[in-house]
């Protein structure tokens, strides 16, 4: 059965709302990808420092306060904000169009 990157960031949310801290979660995630690589006979593909990097960053992501570290208030709060796309006034948003696409 394949597990692809989208069936990973799913899994990491699904962990990170039900476990009371990042280290737990991180701790489960890792656990269970673990298994599922050795499970899958390929207990080599399992990587530790990827598997921090995504919980620490989807867990980033999970944040609803996040957008404030890129927009003031005045800003979000702005009708232009609300009706159509306005650019990040505190700091510019990373460059997704540069990283590299996978297919979900």
């Amino acid at each position: 059965m394949a597990f692809h990157h989208a069936d990973h960031l799913q899994l990491a949310i699904e962990i990170l709302r039900e476990e009371p801290t990042l280290d737990a979660a991180t701790a489960r995630m890792s656990a269970t990808l673990r298994a599922k690589a050795g499970a899958a006979g390929a207990p080599e593909k399992y990587h530790h420092t990827v598997t921090v990097f995504w919980m620490r960053l989807v867990a980033w992501m999970l944040d609803k306060d996040l957008p404030r570290a890129f927009y003031s208030d005045a800003a979000l709060a702005s009708d232009a904000a609300r009706l159509g796309w306005v650019e990040p006034d505190r700091q510019p948003l990373p460059d997704a169009t540069a990283a590299r696409r996978e297919p979900m």
